[in-house]
């Protein structure tokens, strides 16, 4: 290995593993791939499961991760980074630790809680201690709608529902917050236009993301793909955002892009 090689700039991933491919580190670094970067990595969780749904995991320690992560560290400058699963207590301390000790960049926090099958991703604990420990150290966190009504303690069932949302998280300590509405229920997804003053519209058949970017409030409005699941996408978005931020591009502009990255694959997938 060169020294160029050797201290070139990597994306981070500190995630799952997911045998199948389509979520955790091995979808990110893929993302991170077709964004132009190498990718390094830490797994906090091997995962037994395929695309349909999760049978078991086992859980590394937080010694076990940081461990990974150090000698990383010692090579690489790391210009982005993304957080996935999260399972326990002692696992989000210690990665928490690591961005307090170190010069790694503020990451962005896909606040994985349950799979979409319902499996328990983060044991009963796990989450009191991100919103403590890790948040205020997080660039953007990226809940779905299930995990931002388990974040607030509120029901969400509108774009207005997903504002105040992104709010209360933010003031949790969050620099930003992306609340993915592909879990709000069609007939309920009626959104109000941005602009003060006109008439409520039907949305029902718009996928609604509502980003709080310390309280500048942007709406990114996508028509549904009807019939399309794409295993692993909200992975797939918070590591294209981080690629974003990485390359130099605003929150704003690094959501959009990540946006259409996805959409794109989801397309290819319904193709396929």
């Amino acid at each position: 290995m060169t020294q160029s090689e050797s201290t070139a700039e990597r994306a981070l991933t500190i995630a799952g593993f997911d045998p199948s491919g389509g979520a955790g580190v091995l979808a990110d670094v893929r993302t991170f791939a077709a964004f132009g970067f190498q990718a390094v990595a830490a797994i906090t969780s091997v995962t037994f499961q395929n695309t349909a749904r999760i049978f078991g995991a086992v859980h590394q320690t937080g010694e076990a991760v940081r461990a990974q992560v150090l000698p990383l560290l010692e090579e690489y400058g790391i210009i982005c980074a993304k957080l996935g699963m999260l399972p326990t207590r002692e696992v989000v301390s210690e990665v928490a630790r690591l961005f307090q000790e170190t010069d790694l960049p503020r990451p962005v926090v896909d606040a994985v809680t349950r799979s979409s099958s319902g499996q328990r991703l983060m044991e009963e604990g796990a989450l009191a201690v991100l919103v403590k420990e890790l948040l205020p150290l997080a660039q953007l966190v990226t809940p779905n709608i299930p995990e931002a009504e388990t974040l607030t303690g509120i029901i969400i069932t509108s774009e207005t529902d997903m504002r105040r949302a992104a709010a209360i998280i933010r003031e949790m300590g969050a620099g930003a917050v992306l609340i993915k509405g592909g879990h709000l229920r069609a007939q309920e997804a009626v959104g109000r236009r941005q602009t003060a003053g006109e008439k409520t519209e039907d949305r029902s058949g718009e996928a609604i993301d509502v980003l709080d970017n310390e309280g500048k409030v942007t709406v990114f409005r996508e028509r549904r793909i009807r019939g399309a699941e794409l295993h692993g996408s909200g992975c797939i978005l918070s590591a294209a955002i981080a690629a974003g931020l990485g390359k130099g591009l605003t929150l704003e502009d690094s959501v959009g892009a990540a946006k259409s990255f996805v959409l794109e694959a989801i397309r290819n997938s319904v193709r396929g």
